[in-house]
Parts: C-alpha cells; sequence; structure tokens
C-alpha cells in the first residue's frame, strides 16, 4: 500500500474528493485513502457533503462499493442512517439538520461500513470540521457530492482530489480532454493583491475595472445570457471580478469581445463552462484568475464501465498521466502510479 507523502508529496490536511461523473470511483477512492491514513497511525476525521454510501445508487439503482470506516475514525453522519449502534462511540450532537435527521458525531469502535450524510451548504460544512478537528482529528476526509464542483471550495477544504474514469467518456481521447479542462479550472493561479482588494472590499456580484476606474455591476447573479455580459463589458474593460458561479453565457461573450479582460473568480469551483467552450478561450490566450487557489493533490482514474467496456487500466494510466504531469494519477485499484 502507498504511503500518503509517497502518494502526494505533502502532510494531509482537509482533502475533497470530487467525482467528475458517477461511478468513477469516487468511493474506492475515498476507502483507500481512509486505509492509508489508518496505517500511517493518523487520527482522522471523515464527513461527507450531502448522502453517500448507499447499497444502490438513488439514481441508477446500481449496487455501489459500501463507504468502510476505519477503527478510531471520528465520523459526522446523520442519526437515522445509524443502524447498529454499538459499533460507534457517541460524542456528541451538532445543530445541523438534514432530510435524513440531525448530524450527529461519532467515533467508530472497530472497522464498520457506514452510510454518509451531512450538512449540504458549504458554511455549515466549515462548521463542522471545526467539530472534528476538536475531538482530535489530525486531518479529515470529506465525500464530496458527485459532479459538484463546489465541494472543492478552498472555503471548506484546503486539498482536493478529482476522480475520474470511463463513465465521463469512453473515447479515451475525449476523456483526456475533458479532465484536462477540469483540472485547469480547478488549479488557476492567484490573482495580485491588488484585485483581491477590491473582491474583498466589494459587496457586488460583478466589479468592472477599466483604466483604474471601478465600477460595480448592479446585478443579483453573475449566470448570465451572452448578451448580458456584452452589454456588461462593453467596448471593453482591464478586468472583470465575478462572485459567483461562472458559465458559458460568460464565455460565449469573451470570444466576441476583441480584447477580452482578465477573468478574476473567488475560486476554481466556481467555474462552470464546458470544456469545448474552455479550450476556445484557452486558445485565445483569455486569462482567468482566482482570489483563492485550490490545492489539487492528483487524480484517480477508473478505467471500467459498469456493464460495458472500458479502457485498458494500463493504457489509460499512461496517457492520463503525460496529459497531467506533473500532477500524480492514481488507479487505486492496481495501486498504480505515473
Amino acid at each position: 500500500m502507498f504511503v500518503w507523502q509517497e502518494i502526494f508529496g505533502v502532510n494531509p490536511a482537509v482533502v475533497t474528493i470530487v467525482g467528475m461523473a458517477k461511478n468513477v470511483g469516487k468511493t474506492v477512492t475515498l476507502n483507500y485513502m481512509q486505509k492509508v491514513l489508518h496505517n500511517e497511525g493518523r487520527i482522522f476525521g471523515l464527513t461527507s457533503i450531502g448522502r453517500d454510501g448507499e447499497t444502490f445508487d438513488v439514481l441508477t439503482n446500481m449496487a455501489k462499493p459500501l463507504i468502510v470506516v476505519q477503527s478510531g475514525t471520528i465520523l459526522a453522519t446523520t442519526e437515522k442512517v445509524i443502524t447498529d449502534t454499538g459499533a460507534w462511540e457517541y460524542l456528541q450532537d451538532t445543530d445541523f439538520l438534514t432530510p435524513l435527521g440531525k448530524v450527529i458525531i461519532l467515533r467508530a469502535k472497530s472497522l464498520n461500513k457506514v452510510v454518509l450524510a451531512g450538512p449540504s451548504k458549504n458554511r455549515e460544512v466549515k462548521e463542522l470540521l471545526r467539530y472534528l478537528a476538536a475531538w482530535g482529528a489530525q486531518s479529515i476526509l470529506i465525500d464530496g457530492a458527485f459532479d459538484r464542483q463546489s465541494s472543492a471550495d478552498p472555503l471548506v477544504s484546503n486539498q482536493v482530489i478529482l476522480a475520474c474514469g470511463a463513465t465521463v467518456s469512453r473515447d479515451l481521447t475525449e476523456l483526456i480532454f475533458l479532465t484536462q479542462s477540469r483540472v485547469e479550472q480547478l488549479t488557476l493561479p492567484e490573482c495580485s493583491s491588488f484585485y483581491r482588494h477590491l473582491s474583498e472590499k466589494s459587496q457586488a456580484k460583478v466589479v468592472i475595472v477599466k483604466a483604474g476606474v471601478v465600477r460595480e455591476a448592479s446585478r443579483s447573479t453573475s449566470l448570465l445570457r451572452p448578451s448580458e455580459w456584452s452589454e456588461l463589458l462593453g467596448r471593453g474593460c482591464d478586468a472583470v471580478i465575478i462572485k459567483g458561479a461562472v458559465g458559458d453565457g460568460l464565455a460565449q461573450a469573451l470570444l466576441w469581445q476583441s480584447r477580452a479582460p482578465l477573468i478574476i473568480v473567488q475560486d476554481g469551483s466556481k467555474i462552470f463552462v464546458t470544456a469545448a467552450l474552455w479550450r476556445q478561450l484557452q486558445a485565445r490566450r483569455i486569462q482567468f484568475m482566482a482570489v483563492q487557489t485550490i490545492c489539487l493533490l492528483g487524480v484517480t482514474i477508473n478505467p471500467t464501465y459498469p456493464g460495458g467496456k472500458g479502457f485498458d487500466a494500463e493504457v489509460l494510466l499512461q496517457e492520463m498521466g503525460r496529459a497531467l504531469s506533473p500532477l500524480p494519477v492514481i488507479d487505486i485499484m492496481r495501486e498504480a502510479k505515473f
């Protein structure tokens, strides 16, 4: 089995595991990383954004790998999913309510299987992490919601593992293309202190900067149509600071600009531009930066496709590894790393 430093080269902190689609191996990754931390004698916490760990997928009705909790793990989940109360040491209640009841904090007495169900709001997850740390968790693993990039918000976790696989695309070239685009979006470089200060000072969703003049746009959302973005951008500006999600509407408007501005987002998890449009933006050298950066530790791959043909595992590892280098790419099932 790998050791954590051998895989990622840094110590674990608060780590969110995010999947690009269903059945990409997110739960397998979560279970493996738990075993790595347990084998190293680390005390760690475990929780989820939303619900995971069911026997069958609620959308596809396909069998799912169960979340296996290591002995001594400090767990945050809801009271209604705990059936064998004797397997857990009760630690405390919380004030967080979910459709599956109140979130409680437990310690696993032995190796066990569990359904994880945590808060869905990032601010509640952040507060929950403080409880886990207070009970002795030196690092924390978060099971991020399926295809929910906001799980990677650096306000919640400071490290991210991205899981991808054949269910994202059964065409190897396209899978690499889609994964590269997601990696680029998540790992945007940090903006200058000037733009960070403007972002922190303003309450507006959109701030336009042109020739040193700052203008706040009166918009209630950042998800605007291309024509609305074009109106805001006008005949050109130097930078646009955006608080909120960024989608294809902005991307299309930027491609219409003869001289596109620098785009500042809060962090890379707010980018929801499709891979094809993202590539066009990159080809035009339209620059995106972030107020807060995301530490992407690595990418795990799942070459299998449920009920159909997937990829040759070694071919996928080598091709994805070369495409994403120097970012670590790991095949969990084979314990192989590029």
